[in-house]
């Protein structure tokens, strides 16, 4: 298992960065026998509620076949560490939880292909001109979507461009 902890807006001390590999580690048990995973854990600092310093922490949990993400916001950092690593610990557990459930049903269900998940709707569209970021952004606006397909003009590859929880955007873009 791969760890890459960063820190933004905060000093990674080594208590801290060893404190975040002990937590961290307590998910091996979950993961005997998944390779290769990665685990980026982004620490965050800042003074944006009433005064008082909120400590983000947001690990990103990377396996073959999944992704698992969980953040956490608390006033102390050593608190929001534990937190989230009980949110990944359940994510893990969940997903292994339908992974096994899944293979069974699909193990079951061989001879009948009826069972298989099936696609409701397929939708297809003109992707139209080329168009920047930001008309892209304002499209999305007006449609009151998540997400807009688009091809960029600067790049001239299909895009997505999506609105962040924290109400930021971004751009995901094919190769």
């Amino acid at each position: 298992m791969k760890i890459n902890i960063n820190g933004k807006n905060l000093k990674l001390t080594d208590p801290l960065k060893k404190y975040v590999e002990e937590k961290i580690h307590k998910l091996d048990r979950y993961l005997v026998g998944v390779e290769p995973v990665n685990i980026d854990v982004e620490l965050h600092s800042s003074q944006k509620s009433k005064g008082q310093p909120r400590e983000t922490v947001e690990v990103t949990l990377k396996m073959p076949e999944a992704i698992i993400r969980a953040t956490e916001t608390d006033e102390d950092m050593y608190g929001a560490i534990d937190i989230v690593q009980e949110k990944v610990e359940r994510k893990i557990r969940d997903y292994k939880e339908r992974f096994l459930s899944q293979r069974k049903q699909k193990a079951e269900s061989l001879a009948d292909p009826k069972e298989l998940k099936k696609i409701i709707k397929r939708k297809r569209f003109d992707l139209g001109a080329p168009v920047s970021e930001d008309e892209a952004i304002d499209r999305m606006s007006l449609l009151g979507h998540d997400f807009y397909v688009f091809i960029n003009a600067k790049t001239g590859l299909q895009s997505v461009v999506y609105k962040r929880n924290d109400g930021g955007y971004g751009i995901i873009e094919s190769k």
